[in-house]
């Protein structure tokens, strides 16, 4: 979902070659914010920078979230397509640090199953899943990523995240998730179908 910039804001620029143009946002309320990071109210301020390669983009997107952490970034080609997220929702909460949480823990969760089909599994991974926007986790309060699940721990599976409120709460405030994992001790909170490679987690 892209972030929603209304007609009396600056237009879209004209970009040529490889240039993209970076805009950003509040991850908190969605609200689009000016070169200064202050909330735009009209079309005076600058909203979008350009910048010459997507590679460039990436670059400074990621230096400034380093400063202003409550802060998204979002990347457009020249067709105002969306080419990139940079949010502090996933790297701030759902974070390589998360990650290797969440696969131990799970793992963990697996062996305590009733179903002998399952309890034989292990986690090899999970991976720190695409960017999204504050404003996309509230409305879908799902979280989608990559893990590797199996007898070896080699298949891999779509994993998605089901979001309570500890855990929307964690990602407004930019905070690991790892508090918001129910008891390894029960299965409940788990679905998984070794045939379809789906495992389905639902967070406090």
């Amino acid at each position: 979902m892209s972030v929603q910039v209304k007609l009396t804001m600056q237009k879209f620029p004209k970009l040529i070659d490889n240039q993209v143009a970076l805009l950003r946002a509040d991850a908190r309320t969605g609200q689009v914010l000016d070169e200064a990071f202050k909330v735009v109210a009209g079309d005076e301020q600058k909203v979008y920078t350009v910048l010459n390669s997507y590679y460039e983009a990436v670059r400074f997107a990621t230096a400034a979230m380093e400063v202003e952490k409550s802060v998204e970034f979002v990347i457009y080609g020249k067709n105002e397509e969306t080419l990139f997220y940079l949010s502090p929702v996933i790297s701030n909460s759902f974070n390589f640090d998360f990650c290797v949480k969440l696969q131990g823990h799970l793992c963990r969760t697996l062996e305590n199953s009733p179903d002998d089909d399952i309890n034989e599994l292990w986690c090899d991974g999970v991976a720190v899943p695409d960017q999204k926007t504050m404003k996309s986790l509230i409305g879908t309060k799902t979280i989608i990523a990559d893990a590797w699940i199996g007898v070896d721990g080699q298949a891999k599976y779509e994993m998605v995240v089901k979001l309570g409120d500890c855990s929307l709460d964690k990602l407004k405030n930019g905070q690991n998730l790892s508090d918001c994992l129910p008891d390894e001790q029960s299965f409940d909170w788990v679905t998984i179908d070794i045939k379809k490679k789906t495992i389905e987690l639902r967070l406090k």
